[in-house]
C-alpha cells in the first residue's frame, strides 16, 4: 500500500544554501513513515510502552535535487515486500509539485525488544497491515565502507535530551545531524551531497560522550566523507556530487 503525504516546510528546515536541509528530510520521512502507521492501526506508542518496537537500522540516500526553502513537495512510501525474518526496507519518494523525483531512500527496518537489546522475528501481522508493494526506488545499494585507519578531525558531543526519542535513545535521523557538526563549514553549509549511507549498530543514550571521527579522501575536493563514533556506532559515508 502507497502513502503519500503533501509537505509545506516550516522556517526551522531552511538551509543557509537556500535548501531544505538534509536532516530536515529524514525528519520528513520518519514523520510520513508514522501517518502511514497511524492509517494501518498500527500504534508505535503502545508499542515503545510494551517495550517492543519498531527500529530504523540504516538509511540508503540518493540526493537528486534538495527542494528550495518554503518550496512545497510530496513525499511516497511503502513497505517494500521482499521481507525477511528480521528486517525488511521502508522506501521513500519525495517528490516536487510536478512529480519529479528529488530525493530516494531506502529505511532499513526492524522489531527491537527495547529491554534486550535484540530483534525479534516478524509476526502474521506487522508487515502484511501495510500490504507491501514490490517497487524499490533504489536497485543498487552502497556498499558497506571499511573503517577507516586514520581521521582527519574529531569532535566529542554529549547527548542532550532533545535528542532522545520515545524508546528512550537518540533518534534514528539524529545521527547524521550529529555528523554534520565535524565537517568542515564550507562543506557543512552547501550540502552538495549526492548519496548517503547510514549503518546504526549501537544506540546511543542521554549523557554518552559521543566522539564524532570524520575520515575522507581530499584532493581539494572531498569525495568520500566517513564518521565513525566511539560511543554508540555510526558509519556514515556521504559522497559529494563531484565524486569520481
Amino acid at each position: 500500500m502507497f502513502f503519500e503525504h503533501e509537505v509545506q516546510p516550516l522556517s526551522d528546515t531552511w538551509g543557509v544554501n537556500g535548501k531544505i536541509t538534509i536532516n530536515a528530510i529524514l525528519n520528513h520521512f520518519d514523520n510520513v513513515a508514522m501517518q502511514h502507521a497511524a492509517l494501518t492501526g498500527d500504534d508505535v506508542l503502545e508499542r515503545s510502552r510494551n517495550a517492543v518496537n519498531w527500529v530504523m537500522t540504516g538509511w540508503d540516500i540518493r540526493l537528486l535535487k534538495l527542494p528550495a526553502n518554503n518550496e512545497k513537495f510530496c513525499i511516497k512510501t511503502w513497505v517494500n515486500s521482499n521481507i525477511g525474518t528480521l528486517s525488511s526496507t521502508r522506501e521513500f519518494l519525495l517528490m516536487d509539485t510536478d512529480g519529479n523525483p528529488c530525493v530516494k531512500a531506502q529505511a532499513y527496518i526492524s522489531i527491537l525488544d527495547l529491554v534486550r537489546n535484540r530483534p525479534v522475528r516478524f509476526s502474521d501481522t506487522d508487515l502484511a497491515r501495510y500490504k507491501p508493494e514490490p517497487d524499490t526506488v533504489i536497485e543498487t545499494p552502497i556498499k558497506k565502507i571499511a573503517a577507516p585507519k586514520e581521521f582527519i578531525a574529531e569532535k566529542t558531543l554529549i547527548i542532550r535530551r532533545n535528542d532522545i526519542d520515545f524508546n528512550e535513545h537518540v533518534h534514528n535521523t539524529t545521527y547524521l545531524a550529529l555528523a554534520m557538526e565535524v565537517l568542515p563549514e564550507d562543506l557543512y553549509a552547501e550540502q552538495k551531497f549526492q548519496a548517503i549511507r547510514i549503518n546504526l549498530k549501537k544506540a546511543l543514550l542521554l549523557d554518552d560522550a559521543a566522539t564524532i571521527n570524520m575520515a575522507a579522501n581530499i584532493n581539494k575536493v572531498v569525495d568520500n566523507v566517513i564518521f565513525s563514533f566511539s560511543a554508540g556506532e555510526i558509519d556514515a559515508p556521504v559522497e559529494n556530487e563531484n565524486v569520481v
